[in-house]
């Protein structure tokens, strides 16, 4: 029977090996992911508001109806206050939907035709990811690495902490759009170990090394 030295030597020595192929240290995990990602803040519209809206995917606009949208108005005036879009012009309400120019006379007939104005109360630009209801609402951070898995010798899994400072006009648009969904407070991004050592697996695709 081995002596009850040996076998914590070798239990130690068994822990410094797995350790060493491990994955990144959390502080070079933190110091390349606060240096190569960029942290996106947005928050998403309820389902309900996208479903009483027009996208105008053609012309870059969002329209909501004269009537029976008074919640989806509301919000949008809410994200017009905070500067998260901008009202499209005169002339764009002045012209034909997108659905409508598009169409052929025989499908609408020109005196079927009626411009934005007096179909729409309002239309928007269609900025950034406001087509798939996400606009910007917060400054995002990464903090603190919180766990660090290798999946193998070359990769690894590392999930991160964000610390997530939300705009002052998000309450305003929550009052008038429901309740919004909230940038995550954590993440997790890939790395690989290449001649160099540990990096993002994003910049060593883009270095040409190794995903």
């Amino acid at each position: 029977m081995k002596p009850l030295s040996s076998v914590w030597t070798g239990v130690v020595l068994a822990a410094i090996a797995i350790g060493c192929g491990g994955g990144p240290s959390k502080s070079q995990a933190l110091e390349q992911i606060q240096a190569g990602i960029k942290e996106e803040g947005s928050c998403t519209l309820p389902v309900d508001i996208l479903s009483h809206v027009k996208m105008q995917h053609a012309t870059k606009g969002i329209c909501v109806a004269k009537e029976g949208a008074a919640k989806a108005r509301a919000c949008i005036d809410a994200l017009l206050a905070a500067g998260a879009t901008h009202r499209m012009p005169d002339a764009y309400m002045l012209a034909w939907p997108d659905e409508v120019a598009t169409a052929s006379l025989s499908d609408i007939p020109a005196y079927e035709r009626r411009p934005r104005s007096l179909v729409y109360g309002i239309c928007v630009e269609l900025v950034n990811e406001l087509r798939d209801g996400r606009f910007t609402c917060a400054d995002v951070r990464a903090e603190k690495v919180l766990k660090v898995t290798a999946t193998d010798d070359t990769h690894a899994d590392v999930r991160y902490e964000r610390d997530v400072k939300l705009r002052p006009t998000l309450a305003a648009i929550d009052a008038a759009c429901g309740t919004v969904t909230r940038p995550p407070g954590e993440a997790t991004v890939a790395f690989v170990k290449g001649s160099s050592g540990w990096s993002l697996a994003s910049a060593a695709s883009a270095d040409g090394g190794t995903p």
